[in-house]
């Protein structure tokens, strides 16, 4: 409790206050998150001594025949004073899931892997009565093999083929804008083949904040390819439908390229 009111301390203006670790085998994470009274959320530096607390009171709790747990909260009221503690001992944790709305870049999302928890039953062994159904499962080779759908959404995006937005199909006789739309294309295809935690993600499933991700990846390389040379964008934006004069050149071309990616992930994804 003494470090977390240190880890507090620089925040003033925090009414409650969540910081939840997970362990499983060789692989950890701790995130944290405090809510203002404006119902806002902020965030604080974990120093790595505060890990280290949290992994010695696992270890001291760990039961030859229970374990250890898998993940832990501690809950602070600044108002009142009080605080929780809560473990999790059977169920199965993702990293990116301890604590709703984690932007994908905070944390490993596709982690714990599944040869994880192998290694977590020989540090800690249980008794057979104590290891949950689906961790059997997963230790016996059950769980790794590709289940119905695993993956699916991302090899489809992957495999279709580009269309224009709607808003944009006058722009697909332009030499110009079609050169934009390849490579609009060609973006696309690499931030979703790239092995990132928003694309370990969608392998899992299809997130909006892992889409959102991906969008921003594709999006800025050809926003510094088409936008920021100068005499590149004039051109561009000069065959746009409504120009908004030279003056906003970059913001019409960076909305025409942002509508191409938007679009493209949406049809990708079938959202």
């Amino acid at each position: 409790m003494a470090e977390a009111g240190r880890l507090l301390g620089p925040h003033d203006d925090w009414v409650t206050a969540r910081f939840i670790v997970a362990e499983v085998g060789s692989m950890g994470t701790l995130v944290s998150r405090f809510t203002r009274a404006d119902g806002s959320l902020g965030s604080m530096r974990v120093r790595g001594q505060f890990q280290d607390l949290w992994e010695q009171l696992r270890e001291v709790m760990a039961d030859p025949e229970r374990g250890a747990w898998f993940s832990a909260s501690l809950d602070v009221d600044r108002a009142s004073g009080s605080s929780s503690f809560s473990y999790n001992w059977d169920g199965r944790v993702w990293f990116d899931r301890l604590i709703p709305d984690l932007d994908p870049s905070d944390v490993d999302l596709a982690l714990p892997l599944d040869e994880a928890w192998g290694e977590e039953l020989a540090r800690h062994p249980r008794s057979p009565e104590h290891v949950p159904a689906w961790l059997r499962a997963l230790v016996a080779g059950e769980g790794t093999e590709p289940q119905p759908g695993d993956g699916a959404a991302i090899e489809r995006a992957i495999a279709a083929a580009p269309t224009w937005p709607p808003a944009r199909a006058s722009l697909a006789s332009s030499t110009r804008w079609s050169e934009v739309f390849d490579a609009v294309s060609e973006e696309m295809m690499r931030a979703l083949r790239a092995d990132t935690p928003a694309t370990e993600l969608l392998h899992r499933e299809v997130d909006d904040r892992a889409l959102e991700q991906v969008a921003a990846s594709a999006t800025g390389p050809l926003l510094r390819r088409f936008v920021h040379d100068t005499a590149s964008c004039a051109a561009l934006a000069a065959e746009l439908d409504t120009p908004n004069g030279p003056d906003r050149a970059e913001d019409d071309v960076t909305d025409a390229i942002t509508d191409l990616v938007d679009w493209q992930i949406a049809r990708r994804f079938d959202q």
